[in-house]
């Protein structure tokens, strides 16, 4: 079969609107910001050492014996100084541990007896692990924190979506890392691309350019930057969400009820991303990738010490991505700019911030393919494009960060965070709707739309965190408040009866339309603005029953309101859902039932204010959630790798049903009661991390089943026929020899309905690979491969008249990375 030439979306000069003033700023700072620190990085002269009164002072210390890594990295975070660290070489080492008053070059030379390893200071409070009478130093991960971070490996040892760095093993709920070596490992570039990628979570095309993303059957539709929260999924039309990953260090998803951090609409959980900051050490990377479909790339990564005494740091990308499509016409261009300096204010306070721009146009192909009226496939190519040729879509963002954190003492500390958004989406296209006769082979008429979307996001958090004494043990207590606001402001038209498609032998050469035609044709411009507002309090404390028995209880008090005032074809409206001092419970135990291993259950709550009204004209409770998990969790290999294993149920109630018996009395309509009920359930396993210096794994299998409990139409019925029952992800990688490395992965999942349930994905499995090779020890090449095996299978489904989406074809990417 022969495949159609692609063409690369229009250049931007003269048929794009021109980036605002504030864009174009924005812009600039970033760009010269990043060449900046990249001159400063290339030029910087070695620092000068210095023993400074407060390394060489006696200080006492209590370190108690355990894996070489982490008694050196809990020393080191007690002393106020930072130690590189090369996982291998402490792999399988034990430290006898501290007691007493020393200095810091004794103290490390005390836990590193007998090993025949010392730390040297390389510069002002920087310390290298390396072979004793060595001189040269071995590669480095850096580590500030309490607990020694392997930068290559596939799990992190803590993670900070709880407010503070905690290890996974003592969170009682599933959560999953995906770490900056697995994404460059497998090429993962969006947020899409992680979630697709993570354990137990759905994403389903939007007949917009976002997706939408599940698990355990609900929607995600908050997201955490460095731990503050934003409602990200409200657009008057569909998804519209983007999310470039080049500006993150990892990705942190905990799935169930996530209404203790974000409060109302957390539903499926919470995704966080942690943000990329500058290191203690200067590091200076660039990637170049070049792939099927005419894909292009480029990527500079610089960070490190600004000055002399590394109380300065700052971190800048540029990201640049070009590529056309599997599907005829369609093709994109995306950049992306980021800077970021932390400044040690004193030696116990830091202040953060952060300026990123991404900027997309596009040609696109929006809401899928049709099918036919019995919701069978029309087998049509994977190149078949239903648009026009006009097709165009133009999406900017802005970003602010910025956070603060004072170190009151070794147990003590407070941060606040703050994000602001700014973010754009223009679109215009058309696309072919309707189900296709098996007869005639009619039945698809084409629609236009256009939209001109406007938002800004608004988040605040501060969290005070501790430890403390208490009948005769140590407790952990955290507590704080966050904010967020969305507002919008979007104007759309969409116009149907734009002619018949021939989907069998379409034409893309349609007459261009515009916004004010669409609007023309439909008789009205429609308008859409939201207003969402949450916020809350929140507390939880972490009781020490006894040495292996954690008791955590907490909870939040919430706030929020959500007007959506609207002018459509269905006539004016503004619909309201409101909640006021939302109380949300949340309580886990954990039991260590040896140094690895953990057993815990938690529940937990969340809420979802409703808009319906009863028959007397008041406003629906909210849904109330109510989530049970039970498991074990597993800290393997030294700590080197998370397992765990988890049962899960989760229930929500008074969602609103149709109140037949009460006629239509709500505005000449039906009104609601609030009696639904559905229920997810099911069982997730999950492993990750290094289980040898070679190999880097994970895996993770779900087994999920959702179901209408309770509901006039639908009781008996799955709730989400979207979500597989069988879903498992594994992905491999291993270091055959210093310069060669093979990664192998799948995806595996049983069969999914859409919304129209006569349409049908049966179950499929995919393979990926790569191969990796060493050219020296600064550049990497490395070839992936998706789709190994070229398998053809629809990524979305939906209903007859669109909403099918074609997986991606196999795709080859060819991709060089240099570190400096």
């Amino acid at each position: 079969m022969m495949h159609h030439p692609t063409r690369s979306p229009r250049a931007a000069q003269g048929q794009l609107p021109p980036a605002t003033l504030m864009a174009r700023n924005v812009y600039c700072a970033l760009l010269a910001m990043g060449l900046t620190l990249g001159s400063a990085l290339l030029t910087a002269p070695a620092y000068a050492q210095e023993n400074t009164g407060a390394v060489s002072a006696r200080k006492a210390y209590s370190i108690p014996p355990g894996a070489l890594g982490e008694t050196l990295a809990d020393f080191a975070s007690k002393a106020g100084v930072t130690i590189q660290i090369d996982s291998s070489v402490v792999e399988g080492r034990r430290s006898q541990g501290l007691n007493g008053s020393v200095s810091v070059a004794e103290g490390f030379a005390r836990l590193l007896a007998g090993s025949g390893l010392e730390a040297t200071e390389r510069s002002r409070n920087i310390y290298v692990l390396r072979t004793a009478q060595i001189e040269s130093t071995l590669p480095a991960v850096t580590v500030s924190a309490a607990a020694t971070e392997d930068a290559t490996s596939y799990t992190a040892r803590t993670i900070s979506i709880g407010k503070t760095d905690q290890k996974l093993k003592d969170i009682p709920q599933s959560v999953s890392v995906v770490t900056r070596q697995r994404m460059d490992d497998q090429n993962m570039t969006s947020i899409y691309d992680v979630l697709e990628n993570v354990t137990g979570v759905v994403t389903t095309a939007s007949p917009m350019a976002g997706k939408y993303f599940f698990a355990r059957g609900f929607p995600i539709t908050s997201m955490q930057y460095d731990g503050v929260p934003l409602t990200r999924q409200f657009y008057s039309q569909a998804s519209s969400l983007t999310e470039n990953m080049a500006l993150y260090e990892r990705a942190e998803v905990l799935r169930g009820a996530a209404g203790l951090w974000q409060g109302a609409d957390s539903m499926g959980g919470a995704v966080n991303l942690v943000r990329k900051r500058g290191q203690a050490e200067k590091t200076i990377s660039a990637t170049l990738k070049a792939g099927s479909y005419n894909h292009y790339g480029a990527q500079l990564d610089v960070g490190g010490p600004l000055n002399e005494s590394g109380t300065v740091r700052g971190r800048a990308v540029l990201d640049y991505d070009t590529q056309d499509s599997f599907i005829d016409f369609v093709g994109s261009k995306n950049t992306t700019l980021y800077g970021a300096i932390d400044i040690d204010l004193t030696s116990q306070t830091t202040l953060g911030v952060g300026l990123s721009y991404e900027k997309t146009n596009a040609t696109p192909s929006f809401a899928g393919l049709p099918r036919y009226a019995d919701g069978g496939s029309l087998g049509l190519r994977r190149s078949t494009f239903l648009g026009s040729d006009w097709n165009e879509l133009n999406n900017q963002q802005t970003r602010v960060f910025a956070d603060l954190t004072h170190r009151f003492n070794d147990d003590w500390r407070l941060k606040v965070g703050a994000v602001y958004m700014n973010e754009r989406n223009d679109s215009l296209y058309s696309y072919g709707q309707g189900a296709i006769s098996r007869t005639t082979g009619t039945g698809a008429n084409m629609v236009g739309v256009g939209t001109d979307f406007r938002g800004e996001h608004i988040g605040l958090d501060a969290a005070l965190s501790g430890k403390f004494q208490a009948w005769g043990r140590r407790h952990e207590i955290i507590v704080g408040a966050n904010y967020s606001n969305y507002t919008s402001d979007d104007k759309y038209a969409i116009a149907t009866g734009l002619g018949a498609v021939d989907v069998f032998n379409p034409n893309p050469y349609s007459p261009r339309q515009s916004m004010a035609s669409l609007a023309a044709r439909s008789g009205l411009l429609a308008t859409g603005a939201y207003d969402v507002t949450s916020k809350g309090v929140y507390g939880t404390t972490r009781l020490a029953l006894s040495d292996p028995l954690n008791l955590i209880i907490g909870g939040r008090v919430s706030w929020y309101e959500n007007n959506y005032d609207s002018v459509s074809r269905w006539g004016a409206s503004t619909t309201t859902s409101k909640s006021s001092a939302e109380f949300t419970p949340y309580m886990g135990l954990t039991y260590a039932i040896t140094p690895q291993w953990t057993a815990y259950g938690s529940y937990t709550e969340v809420f979802v204010p409703q808009a319906q009204r009863t028959a007397a004209q008041q406003t629906l409770d909210p849904i109330v959630g109510s989530n049970y998990e039970i498991g074990i969790k597993g800290e393997l290999f030294d700590q080197r790798v998370n397992t765990s294993l988890a049962l899960f149920r989760y229930v929500h109630k008074n969602r609103a049903v149709q109140d037949i018996e009460s006629g239509m009395v709500c505005d000449g309509d039906y009104c609601s009661r609030a009696s639904g009920k559905v229920r997810s359930q099911g069982l997730e396993a999950e492993i990750g991390g290094k289980l040898t210096s070679r190999l880097n794994l994970t895996a993770g299998y779900t087994y999920n089943t959702t179901r209408y409990l309770q509901d006039v139409a639908n009781e008996g019925l799955i709730f989400n026929p979207q979500v597989p029952k069988h879903l498992l992800r594994a992905w491999a990688d291993y270091r055959v020899s210093a310069s060669v490395s093979a990664g192998l992965g799948m995806s595996t999942q049983s069969d999914t309905q859409g919304r129209d349930k006569s349409v049908v994905q049966g179950g499929y499995t995919l393979w990926n690979a790569r191969a990796a090779y060493r050219i020296d020890p600064r550049w990497t090449l490395a070839l992936n491969v998706n789709n190994l095996f070229d398998k053809h299978y629809y990524a979305t489904i939906d209903r007859t008249n669109f909403g099918s989406v074609y997986g991606n074809p196999r795709e080859v990417m060819m991709t060089l990375r240099g570190t400096f």
